[in-house]
């Protein structure tokens, strides 16, 4: 009697949950399987689904390299899982990528993760395609005048130099990558949102909080719920839109004034005017969401490449110094 019940309470508490356990695995793997393309004939390639739902997110995000690495081992440079709420084919090697980057739209079709689309918006550029996305393209580049661009230009260093003066003005280092992501920031609410100099020094901390917050949050799990990355990253981008609101009204209202250099948010709205469209307000705000977010990191990085390699070799600093001021020099001269 014993030795039934100690075998009947292994079997309820140990044996069984692990069965079902790895029966809910299984399960799993089966139903991920079957949302699988039916038109395709190929098979689909080696590796596993994970856990149920949360798919192999957590190893990911617990041994990141670590789990690349061993997932390569086992299954090659091209390999299935499921992160982020989505079944994913994993794709490395060179032969390899350059296969999928020649036939997007055609063998594959792109598109960012679910928590991407929800903050950055689905009318984005980065989130159509075909026709959609010419028409967007061609909204969104930025076209300077000859006076826009002599507008833009003083505009830029009238923001470089009150920067610059700070960070001469202060008796500790300079910490270069940081400041020149607030710093871009800083020329991107100027010349790509139209923020006067009075609204980017009043504006300015919040905002780069509320976007550093956005870009922190742009890969999570795809649950809206409190204190989730995705809810932070949604709060964090909502403010941004409130700001970038005012903006829009104010520049509708002031758009039969008087002269002023058109920035890229001016265009996405004479966009919408031109085409006799009423101004979609969520559209624009996504629209110059994402500028800020294409411009910005790439753009800090590249600025703070140019410092570091200036710094490690003064006589092209000198060099650049003499070629200013020839350059100013010329143009004193053509001017009297």
């Amino acid at each position: 009697m014993v030795v039934n019940a100690l075998l009947t309470t292994f079997l309820c508490t140990v044996a069984l949950p692990i069965l079902l356990f790895l029966l809910a695995v299984k399960l799993w793997e089966i139903y991920t399987l079957r949302c699988r393309d039916p038109t395709c004939p190929f098979p689909l390639p080696p590796g596993s689904m994970g856990l149920p739902f949360i798919g192999e997110t957590l190893q990911l995000l617990l041994q990141r390299k670590t789990f690349l690495r061993m997932k390569r081992e086992k299954y090659g440079y091209i390999y299935r899982t499921h992160l982020f709420g989505n079944r994913t084919v994993r794709v490395t090697g060179a032969d390899n990528v350059k296969q999928i980057l020649l036939g997007e739209h055609r063998l594959v079709s792109a598109q960012w993760p679910a928590s991407v689309r929800a903050i950055l918006g689905t009318e984005t550029l980065s989130n159509v395609h075909g026709a959609q996305h010419k028409t967007k393209k061609k909204v969104s580049y930025f076209d300077l005048s000859a006076e826009g661009a002599l507008a833009t230009g003083r505009g830029l260093r009238q923001v470089c130099v009150q920067t610059l003066n700070k960070w001469l003005a202060r008796d500790s280092c300079v910490l270069v990558y940081p400041e020149m992501k607030r710093l871009m920031f800083r020329i991107a609410m100027r010349v790509l949102l139209g923020f006067e100099p009075e609204q980017v020094q009043t504006d300015e901390h919040e905002l780069v909080e509320a976007f550093e917050e956005m870009i922190k949050n742009l890969f999570s799990l795809p649950i809206d719920v409190p204190f989730s990355g995705l809810y932070r990253g949604l709060k964090a981008r909502n403010f941004i839109h409130s700001k970038i609101e005012e903006n829009i009204k104010k520049k509708v209202q002031e758009s039969d004034q008087e002269w002023k250099p058109r920035d890229a948010l001016q265009q996405l709205i004479d966009s919408s005017n031109k085409n006799k469209e009423p101004i979609s307000m969520q559209a624009i705000k996504q629209s110059a969401t994402e500028l800020l977010f294409g411009g910005h990191e790439t753009t800090a990085s590249t600025a703070t490449s140019l410092v570091m390699f200036l710094g490690l070799n003064p006589k092209v600093v000198d060099k650049l110094r003499q070629e200013l001021q020839d350059e100013v020099k010329l143009v004193h001269r053509d001017c009297f």
